[in-house]
């Protein structure tokens, strides 16, 4: 097959796609745009001047608007999959650093920066201990990290321990242990209301190995937990003081002071709804 052969199909899939429109002029044998004034056709020299279709500046423009939405798409859709896989809550699949109600500044701060620096963050390992009273915004605040890696497109898991208990529990060893794979594969975990989950024997084993595993991973971990740093320092026995050891190592610790803010705003809904049905 010669040259000139092998091109025909592309050289008619090509008119085809760039026919002569309403407007349209000819000069010295090419066809014009006429609505950009730039060639339709160009002669190519290589192939005794055969005449061929090509883009116009506005057709090259459309096409590149195309590519660019068609882009934004993939990555809105690619989005959307990773929040609902990420974050199982879905109270906090809208968190965003700019939507905060401003009563812990400090570590949201610090939580930013954490966001702002994360392929350091990655490259060191350096996982965050978020510790305070219920109700203080730490839960909030991870979100709000999960979020801005998301919204870059690195994907995020955000569970809790009694998620993860209840998702090795009734599997085999082997089957345990290809779920907990799957839990350092994300370049960020984040562990909700650590303390929270059951002391069985079980439970904590389980518990060591997902910590564990994360920590021989050498990915970041954040945990939030109602225990203080002092209860991490002091564990009740040994099964805890291991998988204590193993948090404090990896993560770095962020107090969220102040009162809790669930009977803050309890207290602000029971007045609005008293003012709405005009009682005392």
């Amino acid at each position: 097959m010669d040259a000139l052969t092998f091109l025909e199909p592309v050289v008619r899939a090509a008119a085809k796609a760039n026919p002569a429109r309403p407007g349209d002029y000819t000069v010295d044998g090419l066809l014009y745009c006429g609505k950009c004034h730039t060639r339709k056709q160009t002669r190519l020299k290589a192939f005794d001047g055969r005449v061929v279709s090509c883009q116009c500046r506005c057709a090259r423009e459309a096409y590149q608007a195309e590519a660019e939405a068609r882009k934004r798409q993939e990555e809105a859709d690619r989005l959307s999959r990773l929040r609902a896989v990420g974050i199982a809550n879905q109270r906090f699949r809208n968190a965003a650093f700019d939507r905060d109600d401003g009563k812990n500044p400090k570590p949201m701060a610090l939580l930013r920066r954490y966001a702002d620096k994360w392929p350091e963050m990655r490259e060191k390992n350096i996982g965050l201990l978020l510790y305070g009273a219920p109700g203080t915004g730490k839960s909030y605040g991870a979100a709000c990290v999960a979020n801005a890696l998301l919204e870059g497109l690195t994907p995020v898991l955000m569970t809790n321990l009694a998620a993860v208990l209840n998702g090795v529990s009734g599997l085999s060893s082997e089957e345990r242990n290809g779920y907990v794979a799957d839990l350092t594969r994300y370049p960020l975990l984040i562990l909700d209301d650590f303390g929270m989950e059951r002391n069985t024997g079980f439970a904590l084993e389980q518990v060591y190995n997902v910590i564990d595993a994360r920590y021989r991973s050498g990915k970041p971990l954040i945990v939030t937990t109602n225990l203080t740093v002092a209860q991490l320092h002091s564990p009740q026995d040994i099964d805890h003081a291991r998988i204590y050891d193993r948090v404090l190592e990896m993560c770095v610790p962020i107090n969220f002071g102040g009162s809790g803010r669930r009977a803050m705003y309890a207290k602000q809904k029971l007045r609005d709804t008293s003012a709405l049905l005009g009682a005392d």
